[in-house]
Parts: C-alpha cells; structure tokens; sequence
C-alpha cells in the first residue's frame, strides 16, 4: 500500500498495512493506560487522600470521558483525525509522565482530568480513525480484531504495571506507561492519511454531538458496561468475602475466551445481522452473572467469566459495527462519542449502586439482580428499537 494511500478509499483486504499498524499502536497505547489505572486508587491514598476522594479520582477519567465524549465525536468529523489521536496521545504520554513527578492530591486531579480530556479524543478519533481501513462488507470483523487489542492490552497492562510497583515503585510504572505510549505515537506517525474533504458546514443538529438513532444502541451498551463496573470495583472484595483464592483469574479466562470468540462474532454479525448475535449475548452475559452470584469456587468464577466474555464479547462490538453501517463512516466520530458515552454512564454509576445494593443486600443480590435487568431490559430495549427501525426505515437489524 503506498504512502498517498487515503482512508476515505473503500479498502478490499481487511488485513491491509494501516490496519495492522494500527492493531499495533492500539495495543501499545491501551497497554499503557492499564498498567496506570488499577493502582490509582492506592497512588492517592499514598499522598494522603481519604478513601471516597481517592476512588472519587480513580475515576475522573470516565467523568471527564462522558462530559467531553460528544465535542470529540463532533472534532474527529470535523477535522483531521491523525492530527487529533497524535494530540490526545501527546497529551496523555504527558499526563503518564507527569505521575511520576506529583506529590499532592490536588496535583494528582488536575493530570486525572486532563488524561482523561485526552484518552475521550483518543477513544473516539480512533475508532472513527480505523474504521476507513476496514472495508465495508467486514466491519464487524475488523471492529471485532479492533476490540481484541484492548483485551489484550486488559491482560498484559495491568500485571506489568503492578510487577513494577511491586518490585520498585510507583514511578517505574509511570515512566514504564510513558514510554510505552509515546512508541505507539511514534509508530502512528507513520500510517499514510489523506484528510477527506469536509461536508459542508450547516446549522446546528444534534446529531453532530450525540445520534438520536442510536441511543437505544447506547442504553444496551451501558448495561453491558455496567457489569465491567461491578466486576473491576467488586470482583477482589468479593472473592475474600466468599473465601475463593485467586479470584483474579477471572480476568485471564474473560481475556482468552474474548479473543476466541470476537473475530468469529464479528464476521456472524456481518452475515447474518444484529439480532442472530444480540439476543444470545444479552442471555449468556446474564447466565454468567448468575453463576458469579452464587459462586462458591474458584471453578464457579473461572465458568462465570468464560459466560461473560461470550457475551458481552458478542454483543458490544456488534452494536458498534452495526451502528457504523447504518450511519456511515463519514460521521464515524459521532457514532463513536455516542456508543462510548453508553459505555461511559455504565462504568461511571454501577459501582455506586451496585456498592449500595452490596453492602445492604449482598453480593450475590447485586450480581443475580444485574443479570436480571441486562437480560430483560436489554432485550426489550433492543426489541423495540428493531421493530421500530423495521416499520420506518424497512432495515432489519
């Protein structure tokens, strides 16, 4: 593929150059974040914060995300997108760095805000970013391999994060994560773009900021996200509560079982359309929540999320891909900034109530209750939204 190469082009291979340059940078840059992000809370009470204000800024980052997400959307349609990621990703190598060098909790929310400012421009101008790489007729596949340098990076970033801290410091994470982002910038630098030509510039619509179309995509994705919440805020208090050692292994069987099970997803949901792969996900991620509630061996947990990673590693970048086809890639930012902001409120909230209904109820209340809304919810959501889109659009999902 030569330099000159212009995403705007329709491309007909799915594993082209820029598409695994940019597997590859993906990767290195998710990696990054996730050697930072499991051991901020810890970082902050070591500066001397209170407990609620340090989980408060372990998660500014999805409160920033979910504020910023729609000018994002609306800036990667608008304006060059490589420029934007090389930005946002400058940005957050800063941020990464800067860690190392904070030593005051005020200090340490101002680099949280701004990283998460950058990682909302990053999240959405990449995936607008891929999406001119992957032809048309497999995007649900690309999307799928796009989703699995994340998992990869979910597996990879936070043991090597937390083996650095725990055999030298905080910093040595820190400048480790810097250094790993700022060779994904460089490498980022070498993927040809052409920017295409801007629409026409008109009066305001809300749907350059948010698509109303695909808010209903949105509230599904926010109850998958919701169950990431609980699992990453609760999972390890949970595992102690019911006496089951290593309980973390339960992220490692999520991340192999996702990397099996997206490509395929993605190439079904291509095929055979949104609803062959949707209703099934709704119904094992539910089972596999079940099963976590009533989980008294590491067996049970090691079950759960082996169902969890069929699917929600089904069911969300379906929707994603999905979402693309029916509005098109020429607004890829605002499809983007839309699913994400989903993801954003599910990440942002389940932990509140879900610590509530855990602490008054019980865990296996929280997670049993969980499983009944997605499944039941999401399934009534998206059934709505089918047979609405059928009866105005004549488009099945």
């Amino acid at each position: 593929m030569s330099r000159n190469e212009q995403p705007m082009q329709e491309q007909t291979k799915l594993w082209n150059r820029s598409y695994i340059m940019i597997l590859v940078i993906s990767t290195f840059i998710h990696s990054a974040s996730y050697m930072v992000t499991p051991f901020i809370t810890k970082f902050a009470l070591s500066l001397g914060a209170p407990l609620t204000i340090a989980t408060t800024i372990a998660s500014l980052i999805s409160v920033s995300a979910l504020i910023i997400r729609p000018f994002a959307g609306r800036t990667a349609d608008r304006f060059n997108r490589k420029a934007i990621i090389l930005i946002a990703n400058t940005v957050t190598f800063i941020c990464i760095l800067m860690l190392a060098r904070v030593r005051s909790v005020d200090g340490l929310v101002v680099v949280r805000l701004i990283h998460g400012i950058a990682f909302s421009f990053t999240g959405v101008a990449m995936m607008a970013f891929n999406s001119m790489f992957i032809p048309k007729d497999r995007l649900g596949e690309g999307m799928g391999w796009m989703a699995l340098s994340t998992i990869v990076s979910q597996s990879l970033g936070p043991s090597l994060g937390t083996w650095l801290v725990d055999h030298f410091d905080y910093s040595a994470s820190f400048y480790a994560a810097a250094a790993i982002t700022l060779i994904g910038v460089v490498i980022f630098c070498f993927i040809p773009y052409s920017k295409p030509e801007s629409a026409e510039r008109k009066k305001f619509d809300i749907n350059d900021f948010i698509i109303i179309r695909l808010i209903p995509y949105a509230l599904i994705l926010c109850l998958f996200s919701s169950g990431n919440g609980l699992i990453t805020s609760m999972l390890v208090v949970f595992g102690e509560h019911r006496g089951i050692e290593n309980v973390s292994i339960f992220f490692t069987a999520y991340s192999i079982v996702m990397f099996m099970v997206r490509p395929f997803s993605g190439k079904l949901v291509d095929r055979k359309g949104l609803r062959i792969v949707l209703y099934p996900s709704l119904l094992i991620a539910a089972i596999g929540f079940i099963v976590l509630g009533s989980a008294r061996t590491l067996t049970a947990v090691i079950i759960a999320g082996i169902l969890k990673a069929i699917g929600q590693g089904s069911g969300s970048p379906a929707i994603q891909s999905t979402s693309l086809k029916m509005i098109g890639r020429e607004k890829a930012g605002v499809v983007s900034s839309t699913c994400y902001i989903g993801a954003d409120v599910g990440n942002a909230i389940a932990p509140i109530i879900g610590g509530y209904v855990a602490e008054n109820f019980g865990y296996e209340v929280m997670f049993k209750g969980y499983a009944v809304i997605l499944f039941v919810v999401g399934t009534i959501i998206f059934t709505i939204k089918w047979k609405y889109d059928y009866k105005k659009y004549g488009v099945m999902c």
